[in-house]
């Protein structure tokens, strides 16, 4: 792990079209065929949607419909569960710091800390017509022909020697599992950095401020500031290859 943070520090780009086709190459490869079919669908999800790793090993099979020439995804978004006091006064949720009440001035040192989820979901629609949505039907069209046919798109499966693979249809991968799948493609890439290619590929179309809000939209975010920071390592990149053309 060690290793990996260093990477993510030093790497100064998102992903390229050649270094991704490279990946795609690489899991045409895999054997047997789930795997080859599963690492191309992972791939062109990340890719296409720059969601992250645990919302996809958490798609299920009818979360993907085919409706007016558009591949629909739907994601259960992960949202950092958030800590509160809760005033025994008037019912309003304070921060977790607070010592009196922002609604009635109650005092709330020692109301116990609380947490709670948020929730929600969004539909990504990607049209048919983009060449990174055949490998993900392909895989999906795999999925719908076994018995039992799988609840989760990247079901946890066991591979046994000699005897094929083991698929575990009311399990999914985990987050790390996910990881685990890209890095074997390729030890510079992780799925973490699809999500700042897609903001990448926003704002090469559109570099205004509204620009900046599709990339807020498109990955789900809560609020600019971290927007801001999936911009960070695409900017940096631009930056310096400005400056070496101004010294070159």
């Amino acid at each position: 792990m060690t290793f990996v943070r260093g990477m993510r520090k030093e790497r100064k780009t998102v992903v390229s079209e050649e270094e991704f086709r490279e990946m795609l190459a690489k899991a045409e490869e895999l054997k047997p065929e789930f795997f080859r079919l599963r690492a191309k669908a992972l791939l062109c999800i990340l890719r296409l949607t720059g969601k992250r790793r645990g919302e996809v090993a958490q798609l299920q099979l009818n979360d993907f419909k085919v409706e007016e020439g558009f591949l629909n995804i739907m994601f259960r978004l992960e949202k950092k569960k958030r800590s509160f006091k809760l005033c025994s006064e008037c019912g309003v949720k304070n921060v977790k710091n607070a010592k009196f009440c922002k609604q009635c001035g109650f005092d709330i040192s020692d109301a116990p800390v609380q947490r709670r989820g948020k929730q929600a979901e969004s539909v990504k629609a990607i049209p048919l017509s983009d060449p990174y949505v055949k490998p993900i039907l392909d895989y999906i069209g795999f999925l719908e022909k076994l018995e039992p046919k799988p609840k989760y798109v990247f079901p946890s499966v066991k591979s046994m020697f000699g005897e094929g693979l083991i698929i575990y249809p009311e399990r999914h991968l985990t987050g790390r599992q996910v990881f685990n799948i890209v890095r074997g493609l390729s030890i510079m890439v992780w799925p973490h950095l699809f999500r700042e290619t897609v903001a990448a590929d926003i704002i090469k179309q559109d570099s205004s401020l509204i620009g900046a809000f599709k990339v807020q939209r498109r990955l789900d975010l809560e609020n600019f500031v971290t927007t801001a920071n999936y911009l960070k390592r695409f900017v940096a990149d631009v930056i310096e290859r400005e400056v070496a053309k101004v010294e070159g």
